[in-house]
């Protein structure tokens, strides 16, 4: 898949946020989530920010700590690594149950899956398909996903290849998983003056080849935002919606932090 050149890296203490001072620049007011029948929209909540997500302004869910939180699931017990993000995820509408009482967490996601989920996260903005010149040839017919991928592409976050195709159907590794985030979530944080140390993904860079998700991982794993340990970094791993739904989590923590 192309993908645009990763961007310079501020250095620092190693895991540690550094802030800067954010651009003088007033953000534009944030546009209303659009409808995704038939799957449910993200619930508007309290502390709802407004993120510059590279260019557009979008509306990013809060902390999950207000409001009611639904499950359990018959397929995820209470000691579930991920119990906690994913009640948030079905909660906020960011990647909701299969069926009214299984979540499917071990199910792995599509790339198509991590673009709706992405999509959502950010407030469901709309993408007006009317029109549109064909940029892809393999989108397929539902509406939702269509907005999520064309969404993500404009803002740099998904790319098709030589034959205009972005694969949605097909499982998501670790290694497209990390570009999205990262590419997506990475300016929006900068944006607002929030970064991380970059001196593990310096090296990472200069070892890895072109096309290498190795810096996005390393970017992921040092905002708190990875939803697998430091040492395994398997970037052709697949990613389940209990994986997806941890990072989502915690990147909405992370925004809302930053942002508080």
């Amino acid at each position: 898949m192309r993908r645009p050149a990763a961007p310079q890296l501020r250095p620092g203490r190693p895991g540690s946020p550094i802030r800067v001072m954010p651009p003088a620049t007033a953000s534009a007011p944030a546009p209303e989530p659009a409808p995704a029948a038939p799957r449910r929209a993200p619930l508007a909540r309290t502390g709802r920010r407004a993120v510059l997500l590279v260019g557009a302004a979008a509306a990013v869910s809060g902390a999950a700590g207000a409001g009611r939180l639904t499950g359990p699931f018959e397929d995820v017990a209470a000691d579930h690594p991920g119990a906690e993000a994913i009640r948030w995820a079905e909660e906020t509408g960011v990647q909701s149950a299969l069926t009214a009482t299984g979540y499917s967490p071990d199910a792995v996601v599509t790339r198509g899956d991590v673009a709706e989920a992405l999509h959502r996260l950010a407030g469901a903005p709309p993408v007006g398909l009317g029109g549109l010149p064909l940029l892809f040839t393999d989108l397929g017919e539902d509406p939702a996903r269509v907005s999520a991928v064309l969404w993500l592409h404009g803002r740099g976050a998904l790319w098709g290849d030589a034959d205009m195709r972005v694969r949605p159907d097909e499982p998501a590794t670790r290694d497209c998983t990390a570009m999205m985030l990262t590419a997506l979530l990475r300016p929006a944080l900068a944006g607002v003056g929030v970064t991380w140390d970059a001196a593990a993904e310096v090296s990472l860079l200069q070892a890895a080849g072109p096309g290498s998700a190795l810096a996005d991982l390393a970017w992921l794993e040092a905002a708190g935002m990875a939803s697998w340990e430091p040492t395994d970094r398997a970037g052709d791993a697949a990613v389940t919606r209990a994986d997806l739904a941890v990072s989502l989590q915690r990147a909405d923590t992370v925004v809302t932090s930053a942002l508080g």
